[in-house]
């Protein structure tokens, strides 16, 4: 079935957390939505144009969120933000972008991009053999096939009951001739005939990526803004 086009920006946006990372009852991360885990980020804080979304790690104390929400008003105060996290634990990572949805439903890619099972998994053994091992947990997977190679692909990075988040790889030597934009084309129609809602975020600095999702047209419904810890203390009592 295919997901309905028509979801407002929170409604992207609630999907779009729920894919990128796992979630308890109580709305808390508890890592990152993808085989093996990894890192939650302290806080999320997801911005629409109809309001924001905040999400705090299971681990941080309840203080410390108070503290946090205090200073999540629009615009974003993040050098302060940073510091109140970092009286808990050093600071990794601090992302910002944008975040895409996609338009009408399209089946029209270029010729040479096709959907890589099993039998075709010999395609991506040249530019992107670390994907060989994985293409059930990243399916569907596109790729742009020159000769027996693909030298663009676009998979799902992270997977829910309802979203698909967007990887992208372009083969260096064939990046700048579009084909990275005819995967996505490709994956996002299976990942609607599956019926899951499809999402394609970047960071701010990454121009290429936001060059792909304006070549394809697609709706910016926020911006995503996290900070990451270095290791959040696993015998925290946060109760």
């Amino acid at each position: 079935m295919v997901p309905k086009s028509n979801l407002s920006s929170m409604e992207m946006l609630k999907i779009q957390v729920s894919t990128l990372y796992t979630i308890n009852e109580q709305q808390r991360l508890l890592s990152i939505n993808e085989p093996g885990g990894g890192q939650a980020p302290a806080i999320f804080i997801g911005m629409t144009s109809a309001g924001s979304l905040i999400y705090y790690h299971e681990q941080l104390p309840p203080n410390l969120m108070n503290e946090l929400g205090k200073d999540c008003e629009l615009p974003l105060d993040i050098p302060k933000l940073i510091r109140k996290v970092e009286t808990y634990e050093l600071v990794n990572r601090v992302w910002m972008g944008p975040a895409y949805a996609f338009p009408e439903l399209s089946h029209e890619w270029n010729q040479k991009v096709q959907l890589i099972g099993q039998e075709q998994r010999y395609m991506l053994a040249e530019h992107f053999p670390e994907l060989t091992d994985h293409l059930h947990e990243k399916s569907p997977v596109a790729a742009y096939v020159i000769g027996d190679s693909a030298v663009a692909v676009c998979c799902s990075a992270r997977l829910s009951d309802h979203g698909a988040e967007a990887s992208l790889y372009t083969a260096p030597g064939y990046r700048g001739h579009g084909y990275a934009a005819e995967t996505v084309k490709c994956w996002q129609y299976y990942v609607k005939e599956r019926g899951h809602v499809p999402i394609y975020s970047t960071s701010w600095d990454n121009l290429a990526s936001q060059q792909v999702a304006r070549k394809l047209g697609l709706i910016q419904f926020g911006v995503d803004f996290s900070i990451t810890t270095v290791d959040l203390r696993k015998d925290c009592d946060v109760r």
